[in-house]
Order: structure tokens, then sequence, then C-alpha cells
């Protein structure tokens, strides 16, 4: 014989067909909402020139057109003149300030030249600590600037780090790790300084 838990699904199944089909006509009768049966007015396109293109002919077949002014090669490059800078700003105020009856020659400064940064040496820090609370950080912190460290704190990825220096020799901050193991038992990793 058929199972319980069958006849329950299929006793089921026809109350939900039963129901669709009575409740699908009334839902889909036909009737068009009134709010959809807005009548759209459009203007005609506007009237654009018609523009006729030429069709594409060979580059041999066009006429060559010289300039009886020009008497360049073709293959000459003509340079454009950089127009010069405006004068220095301490030559501006110079001549503003001098008197109205004395000479008012234009005073000639060098221009400033472009001056590159140059490469700063690698400098070293003292990883002391990295803490997730900013209370411990700086407790830290405090405690060894008292002690007369340059210590300070970064803040990366909501963690704390805590660092001292930084020094241009590597080995110097190699001496402060070991001074300050000694002093307050924190082991501490030397690495490269980063300004940010």
């Amino acid at each position: 014989m058929i199972d319980r838990t069958i006849t329950y699904r299929l006793i089921g199944a026809g109350i939900m067909v039963l129901s669709a089909a009575v409740i699908l006509p009334l839902v889909l009768d036909g009737e068009r909402p009134a709010e959809l049966d807005v009548q759209v007015q459009v203007t005609s396109p506007p009237a654009f020139p018609i523009i006729e293109i030429a069709p594409v002919k060979p580059a041999d077949s066009l006429p060559i057109e010289s300039n009886s002014t020009d008497n360049k090669a073709v293959g000459e490059i003509r340079l454009i003149p950089v127009p010069q800078s405006a004068k220095d700003t301490e030559s501006i105020r110079n001549t503003d300030s001098k008197t109205p009856g004395a000479d008012n020659s234009p005073v000639v400064t060098a221009s400033a030249k472009k001056v590159l940064p140059e490469k700063v040496a690698d400098r070293w820090v003292l990883q002391i600590a990295t803490f997730k609370s900013k209370d411990n950080a700086i407790r830290l912190v405090d405690k060894l600037k008292d002690s007369d460290y340059d210590a300070y704190s970064l803040t990366t990825n909501s963690l704390y780090k805590v660092y001292v220096g930084p020094e241009f020799k590597r080995e110097t901050s190699e001496r402060m790790r070991e001074e300050i193991k000694k002093k307050f038992s924190l082991t501490g990793i030397v690495v490269k300084y980063s300004v940010n």
C-alpha cells in the first residue's frame, strides 16, 4: 500500500493545484490598470542636412600642393621657440620698491634650478613590541622615553607597534636592542625605517 507520508504529500499537492486554479484566474483577469493607459506623443525627428561623403581616393591621385613661401625640405624639422619663464619674485619686488625717480632697469636674477631630492641613507629602527591595546603601547613608549630612548608608536591594521630610533647605523640599533633586553626584558627586532 501507499505510505502515509506519500499520501500526505499527494493531498498537499492536490490542495496547491486547486488553490492555484481558483486564485490565478482572479489575479490574471486580463484587465489593464488605468495607470498604464497613458498616451505618449513622440515628436517628429529633427531635420538634419544630408551630407555627402566623397569616396576614398588613393594618395597617388591627390594633387600635390606646393608652398612657394616654404622652400624647406620635407624631412626638415622646425623647432618652436620655448617661452621664457616669468621674472623671479625677488626681482619683481625689487623693481616695485624702487623710487619713481631712480633708474627702473630690470634686475636679472638666476632662474631657480630644479633640485632633485638626494637619496637618503638607510636608517634603522628597533621594533620593540606590538599591542592590540593603545594604552599598553602608550605605557611602553612613556617607559622607554623615561629611560632616554627615542620611542614612538605607529598604528598598522589596528595594531599598535612600538619603535625606538631611527639610527643611521644598524649596529647602533642592535646595541640598543641588547640594552633594552637587559633593562626591560624585551626582545626587539631591527628593521629598516619607513617614513609612513
